[in-house]
């Protein structure tokens, strides 16, 4: 029986051996492409692969020099969030397969498949599938980095894509710094280039992710892995997609650039794919057409997010957040109940949410409805507010508060808690905080009212010690801000931030709006002077900080502010209404819609004299912007035109809003309220002696800062 069993035992040898020199025969067997061995590479893929011989590891690729370091996340505003979870949902290796045709280029006989049996360079053989788990269990930089010097000779292309992979998760984890693998990525891109042409799409798509994630930019290689996957998304999954987008935008730090049509080929593939997409791929996806700003259809951007919300409870606080920044970013106009569900579905995450994710969600919320949330999104945004403590909000930093008090007052909110925990940690960040943020920081606390000395003394200092980096905008938002919440002692920091924006370089860069604020800050200045000498003998304002030309040219931006409101406000139905009412209370004399003060710097919704006491009434309709939510507090702003208007002269009259709607349909009970409320406001005018102190004007602008990476 010995024959047969020789027999036999020769011809499965003689099949091994033609498995294992990588025949046609190999190849066909497995259903793979044999033609690509026999057709020349072309584009930018043939143009990397004829970059070397194929025989033994060529010299590494030309690495462009890099602006970070660091796989970074969305940013805003600039900045703008980092996929920190992405590692999780990394796609599974292929299974294992053997080695194409030895005539594919660069291939040597024997260099090993995915299921055959390969040399391992200098150390004898190890079975193909033995390597790879190997390479995927590496929990180091430098074991990963001895098996490619050990066995890299037999890496097939699944190796070669599968340690660009586990060095990437090996970094993301913090376990490797980016500059210390770039070594290895460099070698494995030339072991990489010899089997380009069996590489498919997954190995392609993990390929440019790993690179995302370490901030490696060798463009031949990013260039063929894009060209590559862009000619193939047919056959491409939706994770792979996702992938490449995401490491195309995290990339773009790093100073590489992707091909835009490239880019769009993979979002357009991926919105065909959105249903069979994860929450996170959806995500990503909406968050690198944001960091990239492609021109994304709004359809398409639409169906992406419909199909994340559909999704949304098993996403991750990072993909909401990382979703509603995108939609926001995009300006996608996000319907109010798909963003009311998504801030709810972070709202039930909340433990598992990070500090950026909480600012971001409320930057995208700010970004998108500013002072006229619909109800829903308010009362969803008041429960995100609610279930922020003390954790989040001690783990922000400047960026972060920044941003999550500006979007408060942006939205007119301010829900009591989280407001006073966001001031407390901006006062010890300012020092790290950036031109911007401190500018809106300080704006953000003078509209809340929640700013204290302490906090505009250390955002000031912060300022005067950063002689570089700030920009127009900024400048005047600080000013502005520190004159609307009435810092009187940071007086002469204001006339030093006016003089910085009065140089010729900066000024050129000034708008009307600018004018408006400067031109406020100059009137509570003339009003502080003036209440503490007594007279206005010593009062100059910013007169010296700025030329007499740019003074006038302030005046000027804010007469036709004046103007500009007092016809939209004669037209509003409640002022009206307010006028319609006073004018007819036998209390009050010389009733005007829309008269100036005195002095002619501001304008008051209804002027009057109160005939008992001779004093001069400034009756204020007051909408909705000029109060905060839930509490309905008067806003920081609205103080500081209060505080204006007495300082002329002027008894101030605040007619609610919400109070008039309950008696204006019944004249009596209108007059009624009119006249009590005039009466209480004359007599506390008595009770303080008549004296008002200094301020602004509403109508504070603040800069728009992208979330922190």
């Amino acid at each position: 029986m010995r024959g047969p069993f020789r027999a036999l035992a020769g011809a499965v040898a003689a099949v091994r051996t033609l498995l294992d020199t990588g025949s046609a025969c190999g190849a066909v067997q497995q259903g793979l492409p044999c033609w690509r061995a026999r057709n020349a590479p072309a584009g930018v893929a043939g143009q990397w692969l004829q970059q070397t011989s194929g025989h033994g590891v060529g010299p590494p690729p030309c690495v462009r020099s890099l602006h970070s370091t660091a796989a970074i996340g969305s940013g805003s505003s600039t900045t703008a969030t980092a996929d920190q979870k992405q590692r999780q949902q990394q796609q599974h290796q292929p299974p294992q397969q053997q080695a194409h045709s030895s005539h594919s280029l660069g291939r040597s006989a024997g260099s090993g498949g995915g299921g055959g049996r390969g040399r391992a360079g200098g150390s004898g053989t190890i079975a193909p599938p033995l390597l790879t788990a190997r390479i995927k269990g590496a929990d180091s930089l430098s074991a990963l980095q001895q098996l490619e010097a050990e066995h890299g000779g037999g890496f097939n292309h699944i190796h070669a894509a599968a340690a660009f992979t586990r060095t990437a998760h090996l970094v993301s984890s913090g376990a490797a710094r980016p500059l210390d693998a770039h070594p290895l990525l460099q070698r494995l891109s030339a072991r990489l280039r010899r089997l380009f042409d069996d590489c498919d799409t997954r190995q392609h798509a993990n390929t440019l992710w790993a690179c995302g994630k370490t901030a490696y930019v060798d463009a031949a290689l990013l260039d063929a892995c894009f060209e590559r996957l862009a000619a193939g998304v047919a056959d491409a999954a939706p994770q792979g997609l996702a992938n490449a987008l995401y490491a195309a935008a995290l990339l773009q730090a790093a100073d590489y650039g992707v091909d835009r049509q490239q880019a769009t080929q993979l979002l357009s593939a991926l919105v065909t794919q959105r249903q069979a997409a994860t929450p996170q791929a959806l995500a990503n996806t909406l968050w690198a057409a944001a960091t990239l700003q492609l021109v994304v259809p709004e359809q398409q951007a639409a169906q992406l997010l419909s199909a994340l919300v559909a999704q949304r409870q098993a996403a991750t606080p990072q993909a909401l957040a990382n979703a509603l920044w995108a939609a926001a970013t995009l300006q996608l106009a996000v319907p109010e109940h798909q963003a009311a569900q998504l801030l709810s579905a972070l709202v039930a995450q909340r433990q598992a949410a990070t500090p950026q994710d909480i600012s971001n969600a409320l930057w995208a919320m700010a970004k998108q409805w500013s002072n006229a949330a619909p109800p829903d999104v308010e009362a969803a945004l008041l429960r995100l507010a609610a279930a922020v403590d003390e954790r989040l909000v001690a783990a922000m930093n400047g960026q972060g508060v920044s941003n999550s008090m500006w979007a408060l007052s942006q939205l007119g909110l301010r829900p009591a808690l989280l407001t006073q925990r966001l001031a407390a940690a901006a006062v010890p960040l300012a020092p790290a905080m950036n031109p911007q943020d401190l500018a809106n920081t300080a704006a953000a606390a003078a509209r809340l009212g929640v700013g204290s000395a302490r906090l505009f003394a250390a955002l000031a200092g912060a300022a005067g010690r950063q002689a570089q980096g700030f920009t127009t905008q900024a400048l005047c938002n600080l000013a502005w801000a520190l004159a609307i919440a009435d810092q009187r002692q940071l007086a002469g920091v204001v006339v030093a931030l006016a003089q910085r924006a009065a140089t010729a370089a900066v000024w050129a860069q000034t708008v009307a709006e600018d004018h408006c604020q400067l031109h406020q800050v100059h009137l509570w200045l003339l009003d502080g002077q003036r209440a503490d000498s007594g007279s206005g003998s010593s009062s100059s304002g910013l007169a010296g900080a700025l030329t007499a030309a740019q003074l006038q040219q302030c005046k000027e931006a804010w007469e036709a502010a004046l103007q500009e409101a007092a016809q939209q406000d004669c037209r509003s139905a409640f002022e009206r209404s307010v006028f319609e009412c006073a004018r007819r209370l036998p209390g009050l004399a010389d009733c005007r819609q829309e008269a100036r003060t005195p002095d002619g710097a501001f304008s008051v919704d209804v002027a009057a004299l109160h005939a008992g006491s001779g004093l001069r009434l400034a009756i204020e309709a007051d909408g909705p912007t000029h109060f905060l939510r839930p509490g309905r507090e008067v806003s920081g702003d609205t103080l500081a035109r209060n505080r204006a208007l007495s300082a002329r002269g002027c008894v101030v009259v605040s007619v609610p809003y919400w109070e008039w709607a309950k008696v204006q349909r019944d004249g009596r009970k209108a007059a009624a309220y009119l006249s009590q409320a005039v009466e209480d406001a004359v007599a506390r005018w008595r009770q303080q002696g008549g004296s008002g102190s200094g301020g602004g004007n509403v109508g504070g602008r603040s800069g728009e800062a992208a979330p922190a990476a």
